[in-house]
């Protein structure tokens, strides 16, 4: 959550116009990994370095996502998703390519201040 208390994930989903049966399927990874825990998406991850990771996510026709998270930081049974990103297949990174960057300022922001985490889906 931001300062104001807008989820910044579906504030990126809503500015990107990420669909709802998009949004459903990554909804569904989530649940996924409320029941297996990381090894059951680890498959559809991809390793950002300094401990985040991207959920890959791609519909056929359709964009392929890349929200960022981290294990953690307040408990070391949960993920955190802290920012949206899409998937450059061509270049093999996340865009915008500074992705990690906004992830780790919003890491020290939940530090800093537990209001800003919340338990919420993509949906």
């Amino acid at each position: 959550m931001d300062a104001n208390g807008v989820n910044e994930l579906r504030r990126w989903f809503d500015e990107n116009e990420v669909s709802m049966v998009d949004r459903n399927a990554l909804q569904a990874m989530l649940d996924i990994y409320e029941y297996s825990g990381l090894p059951g998406i680890i498959a559809s991850t991809v390793d950002l370095g300094n401990g985040f990771r991207g959920l890959l996510y791609q519909r056929k026709g359709g964009q392929a996502f890349c929200p960022v998270f981290c294990e953690g930081p307040l408990s070391h049974d949960e993920i955190t998703f802290l920012a949206g990103a899409s998937w450059n297949d061509k270049a093999k990174r996340p865009d915008p390519r500074y992705v990690t960057g906004i992830a780790e300022e919003r890491v020290e922001f939940i530090k800093a201040d537990r209001k800003r985490r919340r338990h919420e889906g993509f949906i």
